[in-house]
């Protein structure tokens, strides 16, 4: 537990950086009612995930969360915003009154939290959320939770970015420059808060929920974006990764 800290603020969730995973979690924040602080780092790293170099105690999170993924050998995907087909989840008729969720699969969520890892849109969210979502069947089978924003984004991905940073700022959600994120704070091993490193000295901040670890702006290429597509936060059940993605509907 580190009960030392003294917090500079507390708000819902925090989120280490002002890309898209950043952007797209302070606006649905913003719309289910809880605040938000968005970080944006000045410091380059290979990759968003390389941003988690703290003390022993967050290097030992980072380890365990990775524990079966030589992150040094993922090769980093610079491609566009991937777009994935898919449509609303339906449960099958049942007598029972709960509702069913996907078998668990560790050997599938490893691999997606490689491609998450190895995406510049990917994220890590502290707590495997019960924070709003939305269940989808994506084209290839596979069930995922969505966090999808009314967006339609008949534009280039550098464009979105803009319209997202502008969204975001209508909901009075404002980027807070930081140099780097120092360290995650532990109580009772739960991640409550982040210390990040400023100009000014150390900033930190508390989250009644949860942490997005996240990344800044890609480098994308700047291709176009079909209309009827909607960023989203897309994660799988039982995993703490994700990654941004466009959804088009079936």
């Amino acid at each position: 537990m580190d009960a030392e800290v003294a917090w500079d603020d507390v708000v819902d969730v925090v989120c280490t950086d002002a890309g898209y995973a950043g952007m797209i979690c302070a606006i649905a924040t913003s719309e289910h009612g809880g605040d938000v602080m968005v970080a944006g780092q000045q410091r380059c790293t290979r990759t968003w995930f390389d941003t988690l170099r703290g003390d022993a105690a967050t290097t030992e999170y980072v380890a365990e969360l990775a524990a079966d993924i030589d992150v040094k050998r993922l090769t980093v995907d610079d491609a566009a915003l991937p777009v994935r087909r898919v449509r609303p989840h339906q449960e099958e008729p049942t007598n029972r009154r709960r509702r069913t969720i996907p078998a668990f699969d560790g050997g599938r969520l490893r691999r997606w939290a490689a491609e998450c890892i190895a995406s510049p849109t990917g994220y890590l969210y502290t707590r495997v959320t019960d924070w709003p979502s939305d269940t989808v069947h994506s084209a290839d089978g596979d069930v995922l939770e969505v966090a999808a924003l009314d967006i339609d984004p008949a534009r280039t991905d550098a464009e979105l970015l803009d319209e997202l940073t502008a969204q975001a700022r209508s909901h009075r959600v404002h980027v807070h420059p930081v140099d780097a994120v120092v360290r995650l704070v532990f109580e009772d091993n739960v991640v409550t808060g982040v210390v990040f490193s400023t100009p000014d000295g150390p900033l930190a901040v508390r989250a009644r929920h949860g942490v997005l670890i996240c990344g800044g702006a890609p480098d994308f290429p700047a291709g176009p974006a079909a209309a009827g597509q909607r960023p989203a936060l897309v994660g799988r059940t039982a995993s703490r990764f994700g990654r941004v993605e466009l959804l088009a509907q079936e």
